[in-house]
């Protein structure tokens, strides 16, 4: 009974330390709100990067922010991964889309492949309910 007893045991610890293990191994993706994304980016401790497609811009973006649509994180992963590393270091990597999925990707990607801290600060209608400044791109605009 007693041997019983210890299997179950084992087997129940071994089940409960799947879960951490598979966590572990997750990027770390925080979610920030619009106006702590802008406070950040305000004190040089965070770069907003906007990850829609070009035609999405024609209702501006976040004053300051970066732009490199998804469709070149895509097409490009080489480029992502030096438009990343040609950003400073110590400021965390906040990106935002229409809806935050894109954005959600392009963090995990910053944070998987290219050891950033990054955030997804959702979609942009949350920037723009903020109140945060917005500014519209010139049609020139290019990624990076």
């Amino acid at each position: 009974m007693l041997a019983g007893m210890r299997g179950i045991a084992l087997l129940l610890a071994a089940l409960l330390a799947v879960p951490a293990a598979c966590a572990a191994g997750e990027p770390e993706v925080q979610s920030m709100s619009p106006a702590e994304a802008a406070a950040q980016m305000k004190a040089g401790k965070a770069i907003v990067v906007d990850v829609r497609e070009r035609s999405e811009l024609e209702a501006g973006m976040a004053a300051g922010a970066h732009w490199y649509p998804t469709s070149s994180i895509r097409s490009d992963p080489d480029g992502y991964r030096k438009f990343l590393d040609s950003l400073p270091l110590d400021q965390t990597v906040v990106f935002y889309c229409a809806s935050g999925v894109r954005s959600g990707k392009a963090a995990e990607i910053a944070s998987r492949d290219a050891g950033r801290k990054a955030a997804n600060l959702g979609g942009f209608e949350g920037w723009k309910a903020a109140g945060l400044p917005v500014t519209v791109p010139a049609k020139t605009l290019q990624p990076g």
